[in-house]
């Protein structure tokens, strides 16, 4: 599939301006990680660092100079795209960048993202640069991108908006004898309508037994008569996504039921009022599931609180009983998102994403969740 162009001075990440800025940031970072360049491979990281929104590129950074590599296909849009500061050579195939590498002799380690580069080109290209020797990087390619600025909140903004209104637009169709794919397909077509690029990933439409499905893709099972249907939808802008759920009840919930869902309610309301104070990923997770497991239902939330949320629609920082990436800070976009699953019957997710700033929490998402709000 071709990929996405925007042949404007503007890109979706940032100006010509901030993405030089962002490259200087992570050229600082180079002797921390021990390294004397940086190979950028991800289509994420590309598009924040250089403001390219194609596929099939490599970014080569040294302490003196950027190079940017892609073949013939994507020549003309990565010369739109990308500052004019960083050297911009066609090649015709990866060992074209091996060889390239290999020639600036003095390079002696090479940082690279392990989690990007597949074990077979890892392997031929440190075969193509020895004595270079390839380094693991991915924590450090990927650690500008976890502080927000201004310009990507205000597209965090707009595709939370698009997404919401999206939704609205398409609640005609929540109702008995609909497909679950086909109110997944309208709630995209508004979407594109809207503004957006697309969703921001397979949207979720879960109904009757398959809410219990906590990545439950639309089928074609129709909605029935006292359904509750989950649906975690979100919007893709100029690369930049949103992403929420929200549980509908087609009756009046049952006590059970209710009282359910008021737990994952309140859960989610401690955690946001926790992140008041300092407080780490794992942190975070330990006091929203502690809330769910006072309540008898520890096991039944069986998937993390959050994850950050951006270029990406599952990026750091993670909020979950294993997360390492440290205490959250301002300028982090993450969602937290509770849910409880009862295999064969039903389940019910809330999930919101959260701006962390210098004057506390806001929720980008703006959807008013409380019970009586989502009976239709």
């Amino acid at each position: 599939m071709p990929a996405s162009s925007s042949l404007t001075p503007e890109t979706g990440s940032g100006s010509m301006n901030s993405h030089l800025k962002r490259l200087e940031k992570l050229r600082s970072l180079l002797p921390e990680a021990k390294c004397d360049a940086f190979l950028i491979n991800h289509p994420a990281n590309l598009n924040y660092y250089t403001g390219y929104s194609g596929d099939s590129a490599y970014l080569l950074l040294t302490a003196e100079k950027s190079c940017f590599f892609t073949d013939g296909r994507y020549t003309t849009q990565a010369a739109a795209e990308i500052p004019a500061s960083i050297d911009l050579i066609r090649i015709a195939a990866f060992k074209d960048l091996g060889r390239y590498i290999r020639e600036k002799r003095t390079l002696k380690h090479l940082g690279a993202d392990e989690n990007q580069l597949c074990a077979g080109s890892w392997f031929k290209l440190q075969q193509e640069i020895s004595p270079c020797e390839i380094k693991t990087a991915a924590a450090t390619l990927s650690k500008t991108r976890l502080h927000k600025d201004k310009h990507e909140l205000k597209l965090l903004r707009r595709a939370v908006m698009i997404a919401e209104n999206a939704l609205e637009n398409s609640l005609h169709l929540l109702q008995p004898g609909t497909q679950e794919s086909d109110l997944a397909a309208e709630i995209e077509y508004q979407i594109r309508l809207g503004g957006g690029e697309r969703a921001a990933f397979p949207l979720i439409v879960a109904s009757g037994p398959r809410s219990a499905l906590p990545h439950g893709v639309a089928s074609d099972r129709l909605i029935n008569p006292g359904d509750i249907v989950t649906i975690d939808f979100g919007a893709c802008y100029k690369g930049y996504h949103s992403d929420q759920t929200c549980t509908f009840f087609l009756r009046e919930p049952e006590t059970e039921v209710r009282q359910v869902y008021e737990t994952i309610y309140r859960a989610q309301e401690i955690g946001f009022t926790a992140l008041k104070d300092k407080i780490t990923g794992r942190e975070l997770d330990r006091v929203v599931r502690e809330h769910i497991t006072d309540a008898g239902m520890g096991r039944e939330f069986s998937h993390g609180t959050g994850h950050g949320v951006g270029l990406e629609i599952h990026e750091a920082p993670s909020i979950s009983q294993h997360s390492q990436d440290g205490e959250l800070e301002p300028g982090m976009v993450f969602t937290i998102e509770p849910g409880c699953y009862f295999p064969n019957r039903w389940g019910i997710r809330i999930e919101d994403t959260i701006h962390l700033s210098d004057c506390g929490a806001e929720k980008l998402t703006t959807i008013d969740k409380s019970l009586d709000k989502m009976i239709l």
